[in-house]
C-alpha cells in the first residue's frame, strides 16, 4: 500500500505526495487513479520510489500522447532524447512555466532527481490560480484584455542542411504563431508567437496565470523580447505586483535523491532558488506537449 499526503497549504487543493513503499513498484499505481490525482492537485510528487532514468522514462509515457522538443542547449541524458538536464547554472531562475513563450508549450513536465543538493538549490513552485486570484482587477483586466507577444529565435541545427533548400516562410500551425522566417544565415527560425499570460485551468471556473513574463530573459537565450500585443511594456509598477504576490504564495521544494515530480505546466510557475557551486545538483526534466488523456475530464464536476 501507498500513503498520500498534502505537500503545500499555499496550493489550490495543496499540491500531493505518494509515498512509495519497498514492496510496491511505481507501475503498481492506478493510472487513472494518478491522472484523477494530478488533475486536481496539480503537482505530484512521487517519493520513496526506486527510480532511475529508464522507469521515469517508461512511467510517462503512460500520460503522453508526445512530448515536446526540448531547447538544444540542454544535453540529453540516460540515453533518451526526450531527457534532458534542467539548465546549468548556479544563480537564482525565477518563476515561469516551462516553454511558455514558444509553439511548443509543454502540458505536462517532470522533474527527476538524481542527486539531491545538502543545502541550496530548492526548486520554488507556485500555484497560478492562486496567483491569478490574489490580483486586482486592474490586473485581471489587463491580462484577460491584451495577449503577451513574444520574439523568438529557435535553433534548428540537425535540420539546418534542410531549411537551406527551402523557402523562407515557415508555417507553424499553432494559434498565435502563424508564419516564421528561416534565416538562412544561422539556421534558425525567426518568429513571434502571441499568447495569453492567463489560460483556463482544468476546473472549469478557475483561470491560471501561467506564462514567461517574471523570468529574466538571460535564462532564455531563443526569447529576445515580451511585450503586450499593442506594442505596449508592462508597467514596472505592475511587475512588482505580481511578483510581491508570488512570493507570498511560493512554496520551495528540499530535493530528496529520487524525487519525481508531474507537474501541470498550464497552471504552475517553477523556478530555482540560488545554488552552492559546492553542492551541485542533479536534475532532469521531460515535457510532455501533448497528453493522451482529456483536460479537465476529472475536475468538471469538483
Amino acid at each position: 500500500m501507498y500513503l498520500e499526503h498534502q505537500l503545500s497549504d499555499l496550493f489550490f487543493h495543496n499540491g500531493i505526495v505518494i509515498y512509495g513503499k519497498k514492496s510496491i513498484s511505481i507501475f503498481d499505481l492506478d493510472v487513472n487513479l494518478v491522472i484523477k490525482l494530478f488533475e486536481k492537485h496539480g503537482i505530484v510528487l512521487f517519493r520513496d520510489f526506486d527510480l532511475d532514468g529508464k522507469s521515469i522514462k517508461k512511467f510517462s509515457n503512460q500520460f503522453t500522447k508526445n512530448y515536446s522538443q526540448d531547447a538544444q542547449r540542454r544535453n540529453s541524458r540516460f540515453g533518451d532524447r526526450n531527457i534532458r538536464n534542467v539548465d546549468y547554472g548556479f544563480e537564482q531562475v525565477d518563476l515561469h512555466s516551462e516553454a511558455s513563450f514558444s509553439p511548443s508549450w509543454p502540458e505536462v513536465i517532470w522533474f527527476f532527481c538524481n542527486k539531491a543538493p545538502k543545502s541550496g538549490g530548492e526548486t520554488i513552485f507556485c500555484d497560478g490560480i492562486e496567483l491569478w486570484n490574489s490580483f486586482s482587477s486592474e490586473i485581471r483586466g489587463l491580462f484577460l484584455s491584451e495577449q503577451i507577444q513574444y520574439t523568438i529565435n529557435i535553433p534548428v541545427l540537425k535540420d539546418k542542411k534542410k531549411f537551406l533548400n527551402s523557402k523562407k516562410n515557415w508555417l507553424i500551425e499553432i494559434i498565435g504563431s502563424g508564419f516564421g522566417i528561416v534565416d538562412q544565415t544561422d539556421g534558425c527560425l525567426k518568429m513571434t508567437q502571441k499568447r495569453y499570460a492567463v489560460n483556463e485551468s482544468r476546473f472549469p471556473d478557475k483561470l491560471a496565470f501561467a506564462n514567461h513574463l517574471l523570468i529574466d530573459v538571460k535564462h532564455e537565450p531563443q526569447l529576445l523580447e515580451r511585450k503586450l500585443s499593442n506594442n505596449r511594456k508592462i508597467s514596472n509598477d505592475i511587475y512588482e505586483k505580481i511578483k510581491n504576490n508570488a512570493k507570498q504564495i511560493t512554496y520551495a521544494h528540499k530535493w530528496q535523491k529520487k524525487d519525481f515530480f508531474m507537474l501541470d505546466n498550464k497552471r504552475f510557475l517553477h523556478g530555482r532558488k540560488q545554488l552552492s557551486p559546492v553542492e551541485g545538483r542533479d536534475i532532469v526534466i521531460l515535457q510532455t506537449k501533448n497528453t493522451n488523456f482529456g483536460y479537465g475530464v476529472y475536475t468538471k464536476n469538483i
